[in-house]
C-alpha cells in the first residue's frame, strides 16, 4: 500500500468515484477509502435495490398490462418475495462489482476500512481486522454520503418500524403500510407496495406530494393515488409509535390512531459525517449537520474538500458533478466552472415523475412572463399503442419563446425529459422543438404536441393583449373590464 497520494477520497459513492476518476485521468495518484461496499448507498440500500424492487413489482404484479388488456396475471406476494430478494441482491452485487472494476481500471487504489481525519493531510484508516494505517494526500475529498433521518422519539428497534434502509431487510411485503413522508422516496415506496398488493397510506405535514417537483405534475400523482385508493393524509405527522395487538399503534398529530403492521419513515436523509473527526480537523458544519464549503467546495481545513450528500442530500448525478468540480479546483484542471444549471431530477415511482429547469411555481416566484405547453402521453402514438398515459409539460418565456422548464409524469419520464434538458442547456426555444423530427411511435413525439400547444396558447394570449391595447387606444370602456 502506497502511503502518499495526490488525492484521497473518503467514500466510493458517485462523488468519490467521479472525483478520483477525473484526477487519475489527469495523472494524479488516487485512492478511495470505503467502509462498506463499492458504490456506497447507490449500490447497497438506495438506487439499485429500490429501483430493482420497482421493476420486480411491475413484472410480478401485472399492474400496467392488466389495465390495457383487462386481464391481470399476477403472482401472490408470498410466492415472489424470495425471487425479488434474489434479483435485488444479484443486481446490487453486479453494480458493486462494476464499480470496483471501474475504480481499478482508472488506476485508483481501493482501500477497505474506516477513515478519520488526522490533520495536515493525514488520514487514519482502521481496517476490518482492527489494524490502523496512516495515509497522506495533498487533497482529501470527503464524500461519505447520507443516511436516513430518524426522529429521536420513534422506537426503530420495534418490529415493523423502518427507515428507507431497513425496510429492504424485512423479507416480506407489508399487509398494511403507513409511509410518513410524501417526498420522492415515500411516493416511490407507495407505488411499489401498492403494486405488490399492500394496503398503503401516506402522511405528510405539507399540503402536496413531492414538494420539489412541479406542482401540476405532483397533482397528477395525487389523482392517481385517489383512483387507486391510497389515502394521502396532508397536514399530518406521526407523534408516537407503540406495539399493539397484532399491529402497531401509530398516533398522528391530528389525534387519529392508525394500526398498520409496518410504518416507513421516509422523511428525508441527513449527511453522514459520523466519526470523521471533523471538529478536530477544524471543519465547520451547519445546523443540519452538512459540511460548510465555499464555491470551490473547499472546507475550512486546508486541502480538504467535500462533495455530494455531505453538503446536504442531493441527486447522484449532482454529487458526481460536485466531485469533478471540486477536483478541478483542487488541481487547477480547466473546466466550465459550474454545476449543471438545469439539473434533472426523477422520482422512480409507477409512473415515473421527472423534471429539469424551472417549475411553474419558481417561474411565478421570479415574476417571469411565461407560457405553458402540454401534451397528453396517452394521445401520443406510443402511448396509444401501449395504453399508458401521462403528461409532458413545457414552460417557456413569452418574450423569446426560450424553454426554461420541462416536466413529465409517465412510463419513462426520467428518459423523456432529457430532450428538454438539452434544449434548455443550449438555449433552445419552442420553435426549436416544433421543428425537430422525432421518431414515431415514441413517447418523445409528445414534445411536438406540447410545443404546438404552447405556441397556440402564446398566439392566443398575444391576440388578446393586442385587442386590449387597441381598445385602450380607442378609449373603449371595455378595456377596463
Amino acid at each position: 500500500m502506497t502511503d502518499t497520494y495526490d488525492l484521497i477520497a473518503i467514500g466510493s459513492g458517485p462523488a468519490g468515484e467521479s472525483a478520483t476518476e477525473l484526477a487519475s485521468f489527469f495523472g494524479r495518484r488516487c485512492a478511495i477509502i470505503e467502509k462498506a461496499l463499492p458504490g456506497g448507498t447507490v449500490t447497497t440500500t438506495g438506487g439499485a435495490p429500490t429501483k430493482t424492487l420497482r421493476e420486480a413489482a411491475i413484472y410480478f404484479s401485472g399492474l400496467v398490462e392488466g389495465d390495457v388488456y383487462g386481464l391481470r396475471i399476477s403472482a401472490p406476494p408470498e410466492v415472489v418475495t424470495d425471487m425479488i430478494r434474489k434479483r435485488t441482491r444479484d443486481v446490487c452485487e453486479l453494480l458493486q462489482r462494476v464499480t470496483s472494476e471501474n475504480i481499478a481500471a482508472n488506476n485508483v487504489e481501493y482501500i477497505q476500512g474506516t477513515a478519520r481525519l488526522a490533520g495536515s493531510g493525514a488520514v487514519t484508516v482502521t481496517g476490518n481486522d482492527g489494524g490502523r494505517h496512516v495515509l497522506r494526500a495533498k487533497v482529501i475529498l470527503i464524500a461519505t454520503g447520507s443516511r436516513p433521518h430518524r426522529p429521536s422519539d420513534i422506537p426503530f428497534d420495534l418490529e415493523g418500524v423502518c427507515d428507507t434502509d431497513t425496510i429492504l431487510n424485512r423479507g416480506m411485503v407489508p399487509r398494511d403500510l403507513l409511509i410518513v413522508g410524501g417526498g420522492s422516496v415515500g411516493v416511490e415506496f407507495a407505488t411499489i407496495a401498492h403494486a405488490l398488493g399492500a394496503k398503503v397510506a401516506i402522511a405528510d405535514r405539507a399540503d402536496r406530494l413531492m414538494a420539489t417537483m412541479d406542482g401540476e405534475i405532483a397533482a397528477c400523482m395525487e389523482e392517481l393515488f385517489r383512483a387507486w385508493g391510497i389515502p394521502v393524509l396532508f397536514g399530518s405527522a406521526c407523534v408516537g409509535v407503540a406495539a399493539g395487538n397484532g399491529a402497531l399503534e401509530v398516533r398522528m398529530s391530528t389525534g387519529e390512531t392508525l394500526s398498520p403492521d409496518t410504518i416507513l419513515f421516509a422523511g428525508g436523509r441527513i449527511p453522514d459525517t459520523r466519526n470523521l473527526g471533523l471538529e478536530a480537523a477544524g471543519i465547520t458544519v451547519d445546523g443540519r449537520g452538512a459540511i460548510v464549503v465555499d464555491h470551490h467546495f473547499r472546507t475550512a481545513a486546508d486541502g480538504v474538500y467535500a462533495a455530494g450528500d455531505v453538503l446536504g442530500p442531493t441527486l447522484a448525478s449532482i454529487a458526481m458533478e460536485h466531485g469533478r468540480i471540486a477536483i478541478c479546483h483542487a488541481f487547477g484542471i480547466p473546466f466550465e466552472g459550474v454545476v449543471d444549471p438545469a439539473p434533472v431530477s426523477a422520482v422512480y415511482s409507477m409512473p415515473e415523475v421527472s423534471g429539469a429547469g424551472l417549475t411553474e411555481e419558481e417561474c411565478r416566484e421570479k415574476g417571469l412572463n411565461y407560457e405553458v405547453g402540454r401534451a397528453d402521453l396517452a394521445r401520443s402514438p406510443r402511448g396509444a399503442i401501449a395504453g399508458r398515459g401521462g403528461r409532458l409539460k413545457l414552460i417557456f418565456l413569452k418574450e423569446d419563446r426560450r424553454l426554461v422548464g420541462v416536466h413529465c409524469i409517465g412510463d419513462i419520464a426520467s428518459e423523456i425529459v432529457g430532450i428538454g434538458q438539452m434544449a434548455i442547456r443550449c438555449g433552445g426555444t419552442m420553435n426549436t422543438i416544433a421543428n425537430m423530427s422525432l421518431n414515431t411511435p415514441t413517447y418523445s413525439y409528445a414534445y411536438k404536441y406540447a410545443a404546438f400547444d404552447g405556441l397556440r396558447r402564446l398566439a392566443a394570449s398575444l391576440e388578446k393583449l393586442e385587442k386590449k391595447e387597441l381598445e385602450i387606444a380607442n378609449n373603449d370602456p371595455r378595456a377596463s373590464l
